[in-house]
């Protein structure tokens, strides 16, 4: 069969298991009392980790160590046990169990990881620097075996970070080298011809201990649910430790990472798939593009260092740099937008892209710990600088490329289209930001207060083929919260934070925009008593966007600032492991988004797009720990996801829909074999249309099979 007629590449399928499993859990209601009672054979749980560990700490939320339940502001973290006990393949995934954060608004999609945080796209951090924000830069799947946790920081965060999003954002934290020896290997086959190896090593370089190493890495070769589409990505990561003493550490980290695949999923007519269409349903494969066509290749280069020199004391001076680069080879894009009268043929365009960025992060701060009397301090006071350079080149062919019939596709219409369509109008924009930031936790009994304060100041050149423009902006950050710290493990609290992220351009009387601001206040409640074994929060938040750009309806070409986005929210968050080997998890969110101001009246008292107003997920993990099957573990999940809108006037609504996931594992000796099920029923499912031209398929059933060894 030709690779046009069958729409794979010519690959030998693998054989793998397929167990079904389901295990009905749900999520603790016992008493404080209960679940600080003791666990028999905890003790030996824990030592071979039958249980996926709950963190304790984060230093995404206020720059330094501090205990979850100390912090005045949501936060959760996914470490890289449940996201390898999931079987999860990009980060979006890794959300679907965290309330308040949505992952795959837009479906299948091999080249990216859309999320939203609180109704927003979150600001996406490496080891707490900026990642890329370009345009096609920004998207690409950051591997998710490469990471020992996903942490996600819900609302505004500008007080330690600078320019962000107000919904919050998600810190990517590396594996690093370990003092204890670490060796493992993995393969893993799957739906739609997976075929992958991974290695991740670790240990000790000498005998005394001072140098320590991690090498991470991962080759992937696999087809998509989408025909013609392949997701083959390749990933290494080494790192180094070097402790000469007590008093100073310093880590290295190098990352390089490169995606090939293409576009070319989703974007299909309303007609046919939210809706009813005379000719049929659009198949979920469909694949709009040309197979010579929609290439999307990025590369990531990236290496940087933390170091930390502890004067005594209780002072401390931390550096975190950081210098990458992410390009994406220039490709022709055969895209789609929408059906002709003849409710069949698919009118397709002609783009083309490519892109390069440079950036560079420094995070300098010290750290004082000292006592007042009956105050405990923990003073930071620090100064980064980030600079991104992003060139973006594209061009738009309205009128060259051919229509599609989806309910008869034939391919090699368009044989020879990079020749003919290259990226022309460039675009490049350099930004500096430098932010001075300072920040006092102070623990009295039982209480803790943080405040925080930040000037930042940025410049942004932008450079294309109208000219040359300079815009400069300066914001203040704040932030307040005060915890009370229960024996028992509750800790009640009440936070107020803001956020800031500069808009480049001017309105139609050539104002420059001012930054567009984000505040929120936010109250709660944390439980996680001494053994560690739960961590539940309850919050509940109003979060206002103000500053919004909007459309002039008096002049299209332009836009004004005077938008504001109001979203009100409850969540609820909790994991136990229970023990005996039984792990329960789940969340809710509700989320309220209105736009609250607007030129636009079409838009005005309109939701968030993308945003559902209910979500929940449950799931459990239960292992066998005793007798003949001991090893033996099954897991189940179940999330809902609420209808939302596609588009900023509501005109294109989805409906709700509930999926399954189920795992079943086997530990013995140094092996683990596992198999995952994502959406297990296979349910086909619209998760969004932006409109009549563009909606997008959900996830479809995939399965997994993994071997693991570690020795």
């Amino acid at each position: 069969m030709s690779l046009i007629a069958s729409g794979r590449r010519p690959a030998a399928r693998p054989l793998f298991l397929a167990v079904h499993a389901a295990l009905a859990a749900s999520l603790f209601v016992s008493s404080v009392q209960a679940a600080e009672g003791p666990v028999d054979d905890a003790k030996n749980l824990d030592a071979v980790q039958v249980l996926a560990p709950i963190a304790r700490s984060t230093g995404t939320a206020t720059k330094t160590d501090t205990p979850i339940r100390e912090i005045p502001q949501s936060v959760s973290v996914i470490t890289s046990r449940q996201m390898s006990d999931r079987g999860i393949s990009g980060v979006e995934q890794a959300v679907w169990y965290t309330a308040g954060a949505q992952g795959g608004g837009y479906g299948f999609d091999t080249r990216s990881d859309w999320m939203l945080v609180r109704g927003f796209a979150p600001a996406r951090y490496l080891d707490g620097l900026a990642l890329s924000e370009g345009s096609g830069t920004s998207i690409t799947r950051t591997e998710p075996y490469g990471l020992e946790q996903v942490e996600v920081l819900k609302g505004p965060a500008s007080v330690n970070y600078g320019a962000m999003p107000p919904g919050g954002m998600v810190n990517y934290v590396s594996k690093r080298p370990t003092e204890d020896t670490l060796r493992e290997i993995e393969a893993t086959v799957g739906s739609d011809d997976l075929r992958q190896l991974a290695f991740d090593f670790g240990g000790k370089l000498n005998d005394s201990g001072t140098l320590l190493y991690r090498l991470t890495g991962l080759a992937r070769n696999s087809d998509s649910p989408v025909e013609f589409i392949h997701d083959d990505r390749y990933y290494f990561a080494p790192a180094l430790t070097w402790k000469p003493d007590d008093a100073n550490e310093l880590t290295v980290l190098a990352r390089y990472q490169k995606a090939d695949t293409k576009a070319g999923a989703g974007f299909l007519p309303i007609d046919g798939t939210l809706r009813p269409n005379p000719n049929g349903k659009i198949r979920a494969d469909l694949y709009t593009g040309e197979p010579n066509a929609n290439d999307y290749v990025k590369t990531m280069k990236s290496i940087g260092y933390d170091f930390r020199h502890d004067f005594g004391g209780g002072t401390a001076f931390n550096q975190n740099v950081r210098v990458g680069q992410s390009e994406i080879d220039p490709n022709v894009v055969v895209g789609a937008f929408g059906l002709l009268a003849d409710q069949r043929s698919l009118y397709r365009y002609l783009w083309s892209t490519s892109e390069e960025e440079k950036n560079i992060g420094i995070d300098n701060n010290l750290q004082w710990n000292f006592s007042s009397g009956r105050l405990t301090h923990s003073v930071l006071a620090g100064i980064d600088f980030r600079r991104y350079e992003n060139t973006y080149f594209t061009n738009f062919d309205f009128g060259g490329g051919t229509t599609l019939d989806v309910f008869n596709p034939v391919y090699g219409s368009l044989p020879n289209l990079r020749p003919t369509l290259r990226p022309q109008d460039g675009t490049t924009q350099t930004q500096r930001l430098v932010g001075l930031y300072a920040q006092d936790q102070i623990k009295i009994d039982k209480w803790v207060v943080t405040f925080g304060a930040r000037q930042d100041f940025v410049g942004t050149d932008t450079r294309n083929a109208a000219g040359r423009r300079h815009q400069s902006d300066e914001e203040l950050s704040g932030r307040v919260g005060v915890n009370y710290l229960l024996d028992n493990g509750l800790a009640p609290y009440i936070g107020y934070s803001q956020s800031f992220q500069p808009t480049v351009g001017t309105d139609a009387q050539g104002r420059a925009f001012v930054p567009t601001t984000g505040d929120q206040i936010e109250a709660g409640l944390k439980f996680q008593p001494a053994n560690g074994k739960v961590l539940a929060t309850i919050a509940v938040y109003e979060l206002t966007q103000q500053n919004n750009p909007v459309v002039d309806p008096n002049n299209t070409l332009f836009t004004f600032q005077v938008g504001e986005t109001k979203v009100r929210g409850a969540e609820l968050e909790g994991r136990w492991n229970v023990g005996q080997g039984l792990s329960v998890y789940g969340a809710y969110a509700y989320l309220d988004s209105e736009v609250t101001e607007t030129l636009d009246p079409q838009a005005l008292g309109k939701q968030v797009p993308l945003q559902p107003k209910h979500s929940a997920s449950l799931g459990g993990d239960y292992t066998l720990t005793t007798g003949a099957l001991a090893g033996l573990g099954f897991a189940a999940g179940v999330r809902y996801t609420g209808d939302h809108y596609g588009d900023a006037y509501n005109l294109w609504q989805t409906p709700s829909y509930t999926l399954f996931d189920a795992s079943v594992h086997y530990d013995f000796g140094n092996w683990r074999l596992q198999v995952n099920a994502q959406n297990l029923g296979d349910k086909e499912y619209i998760s969004a249309c932006n409109s009549a031209a563009w909606c997008y398929y959900g996830y479809p059933r995939t399965v997994t099979a993994t071997a693991r060894f570690a020795w």
